[in-house]
């Protein structure tokens, strides 16, 4: 029975651990795509227009 409950208790540590990393990987990934997202805005102004610098025209 100690052998059970030991057992268990190292399988529920794992699990909390691999959800901690699922969420790290997830916060990550969403910073990652937002920070992507940003540089592929700045450029896509630059070509078209320049919204961050008006005084250019192409």
């Amino acid at each position: 029975m100690k052998n059970i409950s030991k057992h268990h208790d190292v399988q529920r540590k794992y699990r909390e651990k691999i959800q901690k990393k699922q969420e790290l990987n997830t916060y990550v990934r969403g910073w990652f795509l937002f920070v992507l997202f940003a540089v592929l805005l700045i450029v896509w102004s630059y070509f078209f227009g320049g919204t961050f610098m008006p005084y250019r025209t192409m």
